[in-house]
């Protein structure tokens, strides 16, 4: 009988992504600094690294009575990005500095604690040189992107084959809308850590052609804005008892994600997932 598989043969994560967000920007001189440093820490990890830059394009509109000539383009140095490939050519891991988001993406995902253990590593080592103490860390993000395959026709595809009928975050009309539909929501929540410090959750699922079969994808990003900036590594690893250290954070977004997920999915699939 024909069913929905999950992304791997143990998990249906097809990619899990983990970000700090700062107040700002960070200058050249900074970027330039951390990523000499990052690049000797981690080059057993990201054999990989590039410059991000951002362009900007300059016009002269003095006289507007006369022709204007093609503006000038700028290019500026924004971040960087460490990447690892896999085998078949497809990005295995990428860590990237850009404008005010620290990110580390996943793709070859295996389980929370491995991951958990090597965003720990690679932040510490981006982190160390930067001067947070001007440009603080305002937030977290956890993003985990689920994926699973109907191994049928395409055209029998049916959201009742996953999703439970009757959980809060789809809407019932979804299970007679066939083989594609998509559906969106989004909401805070403020149960973890200081009463300001809410969490915005945003669940995407959709249900679509990819590579001649039927795929439905569960896209839950969740960002804690932070009340208290951090200013430093130890506020951010290691906070006053009321507030939450990075770690602790990861945890609690990585816990909701997964009882959002024991709503959604049918018991079968849960099972299936390891849920």
């Amino acid at each position: 009988m024909a069913d929905y598989l999950p992304f791997r043969e143990k998990h249906s994560i097809q990619e899990a992504q983990i970000s700090l967000l700062f107040f700002g920007r960070f200058d050249r001189q900074p970027i330039e600094m951390t990523r000499g440093f990052a690049e000797a820490e981690l080059s057993d990890i990201f054999p990989i690294s590039a410059e991000v830059r951002g362009g900007s394009l300059q016009i002269d509109i003095t006289n507007p009575s006369e022709p204007s000539p093609l503006g000038a383009m700028s290019s500026d140095l924004v971040g960087f990005q460490f990447s690892k490939v896999q085998g078949n050519g497809q990005q295995a891991r990428v860590l990237q500095l850009t404008e005010n988001v620290l990110s580390a993406s996943i793709m070859d995902y295996e389980s929370w604690p491995v991951a958990k253990q090597d965003v720990d590593r690679c932040f510490q080592a981006v982190l160390r040189p930067l001067p947070l103490n001007r440009n603080p860390v305002v937030g977290f993000s956890h993003r985990f992107i689920d994926r699973f395959t109907y191994s049928g026709r395409p055209s029998d595809a049916r959201a009742e084959l996953l999703f439970a009928k009757g959980n809060p975050y789809i809407a019932p009309h979804i299970f007679e809308s066939g083989s594609t539909w998509h559906c969106n929501t989004g909401w805070f929540d403020s149960t973890l850590g200081k009463e300001r410090d809410r969490v915005l959750h945003n669940l995407n699922i959709s249900s679509q052609p990819v590579d001649l079969s039927s795929a439905i994808i569960i896209d839950h990003h969740a960002t804690m804005h932070l009340e208290s900036p951090r200013q430093s590594m130890p506020a951010l690893w290691d906070p006053p008892d009321e507030e939450l250290g990075l770690i602790s954070a990861l945890d609690s977004l990585h816990h909701q994600n997964k009882e959002i997920l024991k709503k959604v999915l049918l018991t079968e699939i849960l099972s299936r997932i390891g849920l």
